[in-house]
């Protein structure tokens, strides 16, 4: 895992620059700058994503694009457009498939435009001189190795940063139009329908009531999940039963990582609530919310419930920062970072020990000959 920790450690070191030498922040009034830390930020995280041969369903990927069909060929079959099959993923996919039968293409494209917006949304609402921070967060809960392992979804959760940007305007016919689109690219998405509920204080009933009815589904998870499965089935949207109940549950410790944000939220509730905007209030909802559906993977279903978590877990990301500026003085809030940053480095390195064994690249200059 030696280069991931390089590119890590590198990205970390551009955002500090971004923070406090990048000319992209101006002043209200002054005209937008470029911020070329920002930039190549951005093309170094890119790049490793986009370079890749080999990772998780990185074969997969190149295989379905390799059978892809043409766009005139996709759209002339009314199946390739039910909208529990995510049409527009698939429509992309064919439409590159259409000007090149190079996959690293179709790879490279959807790494920048993935990861350009996750950047720019942490850079966004990432509390002041916690930038760095929060990249090194992207990393550490698993956010961006898992851009190099589900396409669809990563796509989606990207287009929702979008979404997340109008909801916090409250520009919400604008919120729902992202989300549907999102929906089309990955079916997932349809957790944010109900998003919007949640644009209240943290654990206020609402959460509450989150809780405790992920708690009954826990207790009854056979018969409640097989019930969804009905629905969901009667709705359009086939989920094998074998994709929930294969017998993979979450590991422990992931689950007690993504809790430790939820539990802040909860205790000290009363005086976060008072102190955060709006958006951050929505973001520590975001962190519950993820929480549920991790815990939730502790039962079964570990790949089908953790793929739901990672839709939220950008809430985290760039709460956290926050809490930690919130809750402590300025030189306390050095030292509580520091510590977090020891125990989500030991997180980190515990997840992706066994990352350079899956993990094939090429070089820059061999994806620059393949072009011609």
């Amino acid at each position: 895992m030696r280069n991931l920790i390089i590119v890590m450690i590198t990205s970390v070191f551009l955002a500090y620059c971004s923070q406090y030498n990048g000319i992209g922040v101006c002043k209200s009034g002054e005209k937008q700058r470029w911020d070329i830390y920002l930039i190549i930020l951005i093309i170094v995280m890119s790049l490793f994503i986009g370079l890749r041969t080999s990772y998780n369903d990185t074969t997969a990927y190149i295989r379905s694009f390799n059978r892809s069909e043409t766009i005139q060929m996709f759209l002339s079959n009314p199946e390739n457009l039910d909208i529990f099959h995510n049409p527009l993923y698939y429509a992309i996919v064919s439409l590159f498939r259409t000007f090149t039968d190079n996959y690293r293409i179709y790879f490279m494209a959807f790494a920048f435009f993935n990861t350009t917006l996750f950047v720019r949304f942490i850079q966004r609402y990432t509390v002041d001189g916690y930038f760095p921070f929060a990249i090194f967060l992207f990393f550490a809960f698993g956010t961006f190795t898992f851009s190099m392992a589900a396409m669809k979804q990563v796509t989606a959760m990207a287009i929702l940063t979008l979404a997340l940007n109008a909801l916090i305007e409250k520009k919400y016919y604008k919120y729902y139009f992202i989300v549907i689109i999102a929906i089309l690219i990955h079916t997932y998405a349809i957790g944010y329908l109900i998003l919007p509920l949640f644009y209240t204080n943290v654990w206020n009933y609402r959460g509450t009531l989150l809780l405790l009815g992920t708690l009954t589904i826990m207790m009854t998870f056979q018969s409640s999940i097989s019930s969804l499965l009905e629905i969901a089935d009667s709705a359009g949207k086939t989920v094998t039963s074998d994709e929930v109940f294969d017998g993979n549950r979450m590991n422990v410790f992931r689950v007690a990582v993504y809790a430790v944000i939820p539990l802040l939220t909860f205790l000290f509730k009363h005086k976060l609530s008072s102190r955060m905007s709006d958006h951050y209030k929505l973001f520590g909802n975001m962190s519950i919310i993820s929480l549920m559906f991790m815990l939730l993977a502790l039962m079964n279903g570990a790949n089908m419930f953790g793929r739901f978590s990672n839709y939220f877990v950008l809430g985290s990301i760039c709460i956290l920062p926050r809490i930690i500026a919130e809750l402590f003085q300025l030189q306390s809030a050095k030292v509580i970072k520091s510590i977090a940053i020891v125990c989500f480095l030991i997180f980190f390195v515990y997840e992706n020990i066994n990352f350079d064994e899956t993990y094939r690249t090429i070089s820059f200059m061999e994806f620059i000959d393949t072009l011609f």
